[in-house]
């Protein structure tokens, strides 16, 4: 039986539909009510269930300036609770936002939950939710999901099912040191941790910083880390057709497109393999076509070449490398082109969501970090890879293609992208124009949600959306294993930097 903690009051025009009020038992702890809590009353409808929304504290003594003006003076400012029993006029009163009306199956599991008609009855008693009924409520999953962590309020912890939460995109997000990529780690950890038995998709990272290289040296974890480097990343030459060139290089005109199809055709004719390389040789030794064509198509393709991305062979091959339950990490930490990283995201994402419509890889979860680089929200920003990504966040739930975007700027990330994030985990985020979008970009986004994520501290987030029935506060567990420079200072490497330039 959970504890009654109050009882139902007229307070202000309350309780209605939306709201009740209850005072706190004074005999009670207080500090067991906390502002996010869990509550159930009887109603006529049957088992009301809320969370409080804010606690006031009252006291009749004290609410007169005059009266306080009267009797506190300078040499005694306690007065007037040395003349009277004030601290026995003191209480407390919570406000809760009603959530609905559970209905239960003969089992005692939640059955559904109906949406409130009627108001609380004043004079009911007042409770803490219990944990199993909380936890069907959220709809925690305690047996496979995920542990974030704990619930900020109650001893729950925070196990999120992982259907819920990867089937439909979720982003991650929040002000550069909030805990994006220790937020990131935490869930790499439970995926790559989770049984054969249970069934884990396929993990693809773009690590721009590279700050997962480190899993792969992590004893327990290594056999299912793979890690390239962006610099020996090969975009196949003889999988592009004259229309992907365009892309890459916007600047070839209708005319050039049409001739440069004909040299690909006459280029696989003779070799399957071939080179950038190869098909500029080509069109400079052919002897038919246009001149000024032929000469804008190798300056166009020759700066295309000297990005150093382009082979007659994938590489790494995603058809062999894509693994449920592996997690293969792209290390963009040596890549300064913004150009160049943008290539190799579009391809990877065309690739792996080419590959999964066609059944020839497992589902997997493609993590794009610092995502508002690869996907902005700007109409002038022509990112090269916006589209594929903004494709995949609205067609990639249907061929379990599962997207994760992160991002400590959400204003400057595609809207259209954002909107699709089914689930968002934020943490703290002060800017005001980001608050903004995120409310355009999500209707669950409240001015009251909106003022609480701004004042999160280190370690606390706020998850919403399809991954949870209803949004909570969760404080993120410590993670299992430790990257190697996460406890260095600024300090400690300047002092290394003098002793090796002594030495």
């Amino acid at each position: 039986m959970s504890e009654k903690v109050g009882t139902v009051f007229n307070f202000l025009q309350l309780p209605d539909v939306q709201k009740f009020p209850f005072v706190i038992d004074k005999e009670k702890n207080q500090m067991m009510i906390q502002k996010g809590q869990f509550v159930c009353t009887e109603s006529i409808e049957g088992y009301l269930i809320g969370v409080v929304e804010k606690i006031l504290i009252l006291n009749e003594y004290f609410s007169d300036a005059l009266t306080i003006k009267a009797y506190n003076n300078e040499n005694n400012p306690n007065i007037l609770k040395g003349l009277f029993p004030s601290d026995d006029f003191e209480y407390a009163i919570a406000i809760v936002r009603n959530l609905g009306v559970i209905e239960f199956d003969n089992n005692d599991k939640i059955k559904k939950v109906n949406r409130m008609s009627y108001p609380a009855r004043p004079g009911k008693e007042v409770f803490v939710v219990e944990d199993e009924i909380l936890k069907q409520f959220i709809g925690l999953d305690y047996e496979k999901g995920l542990d974030l962590g704990n619930l900020k309020v109650g001893n729950l912890k925070a196990k999120i099912p992982i259907n819920k939460l990867l089937n439909k995109h979720f982003a991650i997000l929040s002000i550069s040191g909030g805990g994006k990529s220790y937020l990131t780690s935490i869930l790499i950890e439970e995926l790559l941790s989770r049984s054969d038995s249970w069934g884990t998709p396929a993990i693809v990272l773009i690590d721009v910083h590279g700050e997962y290289s480190y899993l792969k040296s992590i004893q327990e974890l290594s056999e299912k880390v793979s890690i390239f480097d962006s610099i020996y990343s090969q975009i196949s030459v003889p999988n592009m057709n004259a229309y992907i060139f365009r892309k890459y290089q916007e600047q070839i005109s209708n005319v050039q497109v049409r001739e440069l199809a004909n040299y690909i055709k006459k280029i696989r004719k003779k070799n399957k393999l071939y080179s950038l390389h190869n098909l500029i040789e080509l069109i400079a030794e052919t002897d038919d076509g246009n001149k000024s064509t032929k000469q804008a198509l190798i300056g166009w393709l020759s700066d295309l070449d000297r990005l150093n991305l382009f082979g007659p062979e994938e590489n790494p091959n995603l058809d062999n490398l894509i693994k449920p339950g592996h997690l293969t990490i792209f290390n963009f930490e040596k890549e300064i082109s913004i150009r160049k990283k943008q290539i190799l995201v579009d391809y990877l994402s065309n690739r792996l969501f080419y590959l999964r419509r066609t059944e020839k890889i497992p589902p997997f979860l493609l993590i794009v970090e610092e995502a508002h680089q690869f996907c902005p929200e700007a109409a002038h920003s022509k990112a090269l890879s916006k589209y594929i990504l903004e494709t995949i966040a609205r067609e990639g739930r249907k061929f379990m293609a599962c997207l994760c975007l992160i991002s400590q700027r959400p204003k400057k990330l595609s809207s259209t992208a954002l909107s699709q994030m089914n689930s968002k985990m934020i943490l703290n985020i002060k800017n005001p124009y980001d608050l903004k979008h995120l409310m355009d970009s999500s209707e669950a986004i409240t001015k009251e949600y909106a003022d609480t994520i701004s004042s999160l501290g280190v370690g606390e987030m706020l998850l919403m959306g399809n991954a949870v029935k209803y949004p909570i506060f969760i404080e993120i567990r410590t993670r299992k294993y430790k990257s190697k420079v996460e406890d260095l200072l600024l300090t400690d490497l300047c002092l290394n930097w003098t002793d090796k330039k002594l030495s």
